[in-house]
């Protein structure tokens, strides 16, 4: 039996994501059983600006990849280790348009890591890590991916006739101009600008636009994990131009189980799946 698991950084993925992903997946690779586990949840590492030059990984970064090698059975080195670790971050308003900057921050936790081993047992390590173990990110958040689904709005809790308003189709361009909310929104830059976060932009917040879409009734756990199990991923991914940021997790999961991406096919993030022309024996993951 193969096993995937997940690691996250939200209650409503961990208890939610796999299932919504095996959906769309088949049952067995290689005609071996597959098996998605409950995902491990982590410490969130992106609630901030990731500094754009280069500094040593933060202590929450080094915790989110030193979990991905304990997934994969690299530290400590241990059988009946997962087949396939995924991990997978929100991007979050801080870091939007700068995915290039977290993949880096990640990386260079994991290289820091691996530094703690002699050069033959890193060798061994590497070649689990490229076939093993993948880093994806959601834009900017996993609720931006419910606003590609009506259904999957219903169940979060908007009522028929409460139809979003958002600048852009592609939902990992979130942004609305909502006359309703957006008094608030002007509110609460304000706020975030005084505290020093001057890229925060509410108006660019999906999960907090869905809050005031429910009347402030949205529950992550009670509306949003319904809502992420039966998400319509193909509704999210049907223009090939959109979403090339989760179009990247789609592409890898479907490459390690040797089938055509499951959601249309279509541009991915270069930094989060580059074209099949490069030299995957070149990259530290699976896909970056």
């Amino acid at each position: 039996m193969a096993r995937i698991k997940l690691i996250v950084t939200g209650d409503m993925e961990k208890l939610a994501l796999h299932e919504s992903l095996r959906r769309i997946f088949p049952m067995t690779r290689d005609g071996e059983a597959v098996t998605w586990e409950r995902p491990r949840k982590t410490q969130c590492t992106t609630s901030y600006m990731l500094p754009r030059q280069s500094i040593a990984p933060s202590p929450v970064m080094s915790t989110l990849a030193r979990t991905m090698l304990d997934e994969a059975g690299i530290v400590p080195w241990r059988p009946g280790a997962a087949d396939l670790v995924v991990v997978i971050e929100d991007l979050e308003l801080g870091n939007l348009g700068h995915e290039d900057v977290v993949v880096r921050h990640f990386k260079a936790a994991v290289e820091h890591l691996l530094t703690d081993f002699e050069t033959q047992t890193q060798a061994r390590y590497r070649d689990r890590l490229q076939t093993r173990c993948s880093f994806h990110l959601f834009n900017s958040m996993v609720e931006s991916y419910l606003f590609g689904d009506p259904d999957a709005l219903r169940t979060a809790g908007v009522l028929p006739g409460r139809e979003p308003r958002t600048l852009d189709r592609d939902v990992e361009k979130f942004e609305t101009d909502d006359p309703l909310w957006l008094p608030t929104c002007m509110t609460e830059n304000a706020r975030h600008l005084a505290a020093g976060r001057d890229w925060w932009r509410h108006e660019r917040h999906p999960k907090r636009y869905l809050e005031h879409l429910t009347d402030h009734h949205y529950d992550e756990i009670e509306h949003g994990v319904p809502a992420l199990r039966a998400l319509r991923w193909n509704s999210v991914g049907r223009i090939r131009t959109h979403v090339r940021v989760v179009r990247c997790l789609f592409e890898d999961v479907a490459d390690w189980f040797g089938v055509p991406n499951p959601i249309e096919p279509g541009e991915c993030h270069e930094k989060l799946f580059p074209p099949r022309s490069v030299d995957r024996t070149m990259l530290l993951l699976r896909n970056c």
